[in-house]
This record gives structure tokens, C-alpha cells and sequence, in this order.
């Protein structure tokens, strides 16, 4: 971004500049047949005209709403850019969603156009049409469609011929015509209750959002990331699309989910985003691998990992010295400070670090994908410090990040070399953050979104005199930095008056490779219980490496030795909290959670309330017993 943010007037001018100056380099790539292929900016900009053409050609007017669904793909970021630059307003949906979530968005935000990605999509929105005013489908993905006829329903190439009679001074004069407060796109957001709620992110936003960003933690055109969450959620919409707009790196898209490590250890990103539930998973696979290796390679693996951990700890205490000192550290450039930081480790933890690093830590990056990363970072949910420890004692500066759709995605960052194990980092340039006397977490700035479309009320409620009620608990000490304690309405209670923020045990019990997710409860209570579920594909594995028969994953739930293997974990993580703090009893979750059944949101939150209501007699038994 070569100039103030607030130069620019909306997204269109940023993506014009942005794709003319770097041409033929490339900023989009993707895998097909095992093969990469590559996008440049110029062509990434002469597609994303020729959608917006078509659209124009449709009749599109500005301002109209249009749907989106699907997987991490090209042709998603190119349609959601053709959207906007033909003066229209974007909706991605999560392409989780079952038929009736999918009808509700759309006949909420009136939707008449949705662009699906392939046959799955297509059935969805079939099944629900005849409710809603759609007038036309566009399909990217032909797979499974061959000789498929629907008088809605048109392919993705035909489709971009459509606007070859418009020309490009129609999108100048679009572009002229679109303000910095006109809405962008809209973003659903799965909350955890109640309907979905549609936040309006305006072309101000993104651009201030952008701009803030890039200069935060100093990503340049030579920077790559791995694009594998889904695109209608707000941290990966600025990753994936408008970040790079404003940076120039490029995006890869991984071939699915499912081959997220190994898209991983072929990319190789420098910065690479993730919701704590996959570092989780990363540092629990890490965990059970060693523990299947020899003897001999256990024992170097927990050396290695012990002088690591002294590595990162002893940073960690330096770092604090630094920041405390006076405001030269936070002056210097970010590979400037973790070098400051690591001269001043003692001599003999920084040579037993090296010998660590070098025997055994690097392999395991090479081995993730992890060997070129600048910046790591976490977010969307709270997780434990243990988390971040874990990961640089790898010598992968894991951060964290906190932010919400409403506030076009982040509020606050870690800066490169100012890690702080347990914080969400620092407000971003151009941001106020302020704790209520309830201890929720308020911000004001340019980044607060324009408000839920068609809620006005609802709108009033959340932003008051310009301040962003964020529905988080949090503290902010001394130095600016921001720590999240839990969301507001989650806050325990107990019958002795004591307050807990379940989020912090969950935390602690979740880094176990063998639970993959807990609820606490206790609201009301004399003492704490635990709802956890384990974690299948690790716990399968340790029973089977225990000789423990079993056929479904209901059988585990049931065997004693693993309610011991749980109730050992629980009791490591009970031994680093505080007496009332502690889980005196827990229960698990007989069967797996899923989002069509309302278990979690898209995102993979759990749905607390959901989780007690259902299991209220468990609860109750644990209670009662």
C-alpha cells in the first residue's frame, strides 16, 4: 500500500493499483492433478473485471446483494472481487451450512444471484429455491453436472462471457461512484445463539484494516500464506483477499482440508493464520508421533523439548524487560527485536538451545512446513498460554491476535518480537480500546463495522457513542497490552460468589492430545464439572496400543481405562489451577459433535448452551452423585 489509507476512496482503486503495478508476478496459485498453477496480477485483475462485467450484464444494481459459496478456491476470491467492483455487495455463506441456514441468509439479505462450487452446493440450493427470489446460479465447478440442465443455472465459463459488451469505463464509473462507507460485503456471523446476524463491513473498513495490518508485523510482496479457512469468515477474507491486495503476497489454496499438512509442507508459508483448535491438533499429532518412536528417540525428543521450553521461557522474561524499560524496543523492526532479545539469553540456555534446535527442533519444523515462518499467529477464540509456549519452544514464533467480524476483523495484534505468552497483543494504529466497569472489552476507531443489516436495534445496542461493545471480558495492563478472559455471558458465577472464566480451564484441558474439547460448568454451583469429548483419532490409537477393544467411538466413551486416561489429564491440568478452579467431576460426551446437528458453529465453537441442554442429565448426575 503505497499511500495513507485514508487516500484511498474503496476497495477497487487499492485492487487497480495494487494489480498494475505488480503485473506478472504472481498472486494467486492453486493444485490441480498434483500440479501447481499460478495466477498473476494481471490476470487475477482481468478476471475479476470480466465477472464484474457479467454481473452488469445480469442487471446487477448497486448496492444488490449476492451470494457466494464454497471452498478455499481461486474462483471464489475473484468472484467476491467481481462482486464489489460491479458495485454490488458480497454474502459468503460457509459451505457447511444445511439447506435452511442457507435459505434463511438468502432471503435475508435478498440475495437474487449466488455463485456455487459444484454439485453439493448446487443440491442445497435446489431443494430451497422455490422460497427465495434467486433468478440465477453460477456454478464453478462442472464435476458431477455434465448434461445437467436448470433454466437458472449457468457454468462459470459461459457465465464470464456475458459482459464482453460492457466496457471498462462502465467499472471506472462504478469505482467513481462508490464511497468509502458504502457496505462492501456482508458477513453472517455463526454465532453460538439465536439467528445468524448480518454484519456490514464497509470499503473503509477494509482499507483502514489493511493498511494498519501491513504495517504491523511488515509482510512485503515476497511473503506467502496457505489459504484453508473458510473464506466468509472475516480473518481469512483479509488474508486471502484483501491483504494481499494491499501487500502484493501471494495465496495458496490448499487442495482440501483434509491435505492441510501436506499443502502445508509444500508451501512452506512465511506467515500462516490458524484457529487454536488446529495448533491444537498440530501439537497433539507432534506429541503422539514421538511417543510411538524409540526409546532412544523419546528420550532426545523430551531433552529437546525440555531446553526449548527453557529457550522460550527465558526469552519470554527478556522480552518483559524490554518492553518494560522504555519505548526504544518497540522502535526497532521486528527481526531486529527477536535478535536483541535472543543476545541477551544466558550463554548456556542459548547453547543448549542450539544444539536442540539443530539436532531435533528444525527437523520437526522442515517436517510441518514451518521452516520459512516470519509470523504465526492464532485467533478467533481464546486459548491456552501453554499453546504458545509449546510452539516457541519449536522455534515457531506462534502470537496471538484478537479481533470479531464487527470489528472488520482485528483490534488487536502481536508485533513481531514483543510475544507475550497469555496476551492478544496490542491495539492496532488508529484503534482506542477501553475496559467497562463490567470488565467487557470496548473499542472505537474506523474499524468498527457499519452495523447488522436490517437490525437498526439491534445496531443501537452494540455500538454506543461510537464504542463497540464487544460482549468480551478482558484487562489491559500497563503497557497496552490486552488480555481476554472470557465472553461475557459465559462468565461463571458460583454458588459461593467466586467468578470463573470456564475458557481458561477449557483451554488447559483442550491442550491435551486426548481431549479434543470441554465445556465447564458450575453457574450457581457449589463446585466445578466438566463435559469433555475426546479426541478420537488419539485416543483410538492409545487403546489400540493398549490392546483395549472397541468398535465405535461411543465404546471409548465407555471403557474405564480410557475414564482413567482422562481423569489423568484432568488432574495435571487441576494441579495448575487454583482450589476452586479445580473440576471435581466430569463425564464424556458419548458421541461426536457436528454442526448440522447445532453441536458447534462453522467456525468450530462449541454451542455451550446446546451442549448443557442436551446433556442435562449427565450434568445433573454428576451433581446429584
Amino acid at each position: 500500500m503505497d499511500r495513507n489509507w485514508e487516500t484511498y476512496k474503496n476497495i477497487m482503486e487499492l485492487f487497480r493499483e495494487t494489480s498494475e503495478k505488480l503485473n506478472n508476478r504472481t498472486a494467486l496459485r492453486y493444485k490441480e492433478k498434483g500440479i501447481w498453477h499460478e495466477i498473476t496480477w494481471s490476470k487475477y485483475k482481468e478476471l475479476v473485471y470480466k465477472v464484474a462485467k457479467s454481473l452488469v450484464a445480469l442487471g446487477l444494481k448497486r448496492g444488490e446483494r449476492v451470494a457466494l459459496i464454497g471452498n478455499n478456491r481461486w474462483e471464489w476470491v475473484v468472484t467476491d472481487l467481481g462482486i464489489i467492483h460491479a458495485g454490488g455487495v458480497s454474502v459468503g455463506l460457509y459451505p457447511t451450512l444445511s439447506p435452511e441456514q442457507i435459505e434463511y441468509a438468502i432471503n435475508h439479505s435478498e440475495a437474487k444471484i449466488i455463485f456455487l462450487e459444484g454439485e453439493e452446493q448446487v443440491d442445497k440450493v435446489l431443494e430451497i429455491e422455490n422460497r427465495t427470489k434467486l433468478e440465477k446460479f453460477i456454478v464453478w465447478d462442472k464435476k458431477g453436472l455434465w448434461g445437467f440442465k436448470h433454466n437458472k443455472l449457468i457454468f462459470f465459463d459461459e457465465f464470464l462471457d456475458l459482459g464482453k459488451e460492457i466496457e471498462d469505463k462502465r467499472l471506472k464509473e462504478i469505482e467513481d461512484e462508490t464511497e468509502p462507507d458504502d457496505t462492501a460485503f456482508i458477513i453472517y456471523t455463526s454465532g453460538t445463539t439465536g439467528p445468524p446476524k448480518g454484519a456490514m463491513i464497509t470499503h473503509k473498513n477494509i482499507i483502514f484494516m489493511t493498511y494498519v495490518l501491513s504495517h504491523a508485523n511488515e509482510a512485503n510482496e515476497d511473503d506467502e500464506t496457505l489459504s484453508y479457512l473458510p473464506l466468509n469468515h472475516i480473518a481469512e477474507r483479509l488474508l486471502s483477499v484483501y491483504l494481499p491486495i494491499a501487500i502484493g503476497y501471494k495465496v495458496n489454496f490448499v487442495e482440501s482440508f483434509e491435505t492441510l499438512l501436506e499443502n502445508l509442507r509444500e508451501v512452506r508459508p512465511t506467515h500462516f493464520f490458524s484457529v487454536p483448535r488446529i495448533w491444537e491438533k498440530i501439537a497433539s499429532q507432534i506429541e503422539v508421533l514421538m511417543d510411538d518412536s524409540t526409546p532412544l528417540k523419546k528420550r532426545v525428543w523430551k531433552l529437546a523439548k525440555e531446553w526449548g521450553r527453557e529457550y522460550a521461557e527465558s526469552l519470554q522474561k527478556i522480552k518483559e524487560e524490554l518492553i518494560r524499560k522504555d519505548g526504544e524496543f518497540d522502535k526497532l523492526k521486528g527481526e531486529e527485536r527477536r535478535k536483541l532479545a535472543h543476545k541477551k539469553v544466558p550463554l548456556k540456555t542459548k547453547l543448549k538451545y542450539l544444539v536442540a534446535y539443530n539436532l531435533v527442533l528444525r527437523h520437526v519444523k522442515r517436517i510441518l512446513g514451518f521452516d520459512r515462518i516470519k509470523f504465526a499467529l492464532c485467533g478467533a477464540a481464546p486459548s491456552a498460554p501453554e499453546l504458545y509456549l509449546f510452539f516457541n519452544s519449536l522455534g515457531i514464533p506462534l502470537a496471538e491476535g484478537y479481533g470479531q467480524t464487527e470489528s472488520s476483523g482485528v483490534i488487536t495484534i502481536t508485533k513481531i518480537g514483543k510475544e507475550r505468552f497469555g496476551y492478544v497483543g496490542e491495539p492496532l494504529e488508529g484503534i482506542e480500546v477501553k475496559i467497562a466497569e463490567d470488565g467487557e472489552i470496548l473499542t472505537r476507531g474506523p474499524h468498527v463495522f457499519k452495523g447488522y443489516f436490517k437490525d437498526p436495534e439491534l445496531t443501537a445496542m452494540t455500538i454506543v457513542n461510537g464504542w463497540l461493545h464487544t460482549g468480551d471480558i478482558g484487562i489491559m495492563d500497563e503497557f497496552g497490552y490486552l488480555k481476554i478472559l472470557d465472553r461475557k455471558k459465559d462468565i461463571i458465577i458460583t454458588a459461593g460468589g467466586k467468578n470463573i472464566t470456564p475458557s481458561y480451564i477449557e483451554n488447559k484441558l483442550k491442550f491435551s492430545p486426548y481431549i479434543q474439547d470441554a465445556v465447564v460448568i458450575g453457574d450457581g454451583r457449589k463446585y466445578l464439572v466438566a463435559l469433555i469429548l475426546i479426541d478420537e483419532e488419539n485416543v483410538s490409537n492409545w487403546a489400540q496400543k493398549m490392546r483395549i477393544p472397541f468398535t465405535t467411538f461411543e465404546d471409548l466413551t465407555k471403557n474405564p481405562q480410557v475414564y482413567k486416561l482422562i481423569k489423568e489429564e484432568v488432574e495435571k491440568v487441576n494441579r495448575t489451577l487454583s482450589q476452586v478452579e479445580t473440576i471435581k467431576k466430569f463425564a464424556l460426551i458419548p458421541r461426536k459433535l457436528y454442526e448440522e446437528e447445532g453441536d458447534i458453529t462453522p467456525t468450530r465453537k462449541l454451542k455451550r448452551k446446546v451442549i448443557e441442554k442436551r446433556y442435562k442429565d449427565i450434568v445433573d448426575k454428576l451433581y446429584r452423585d
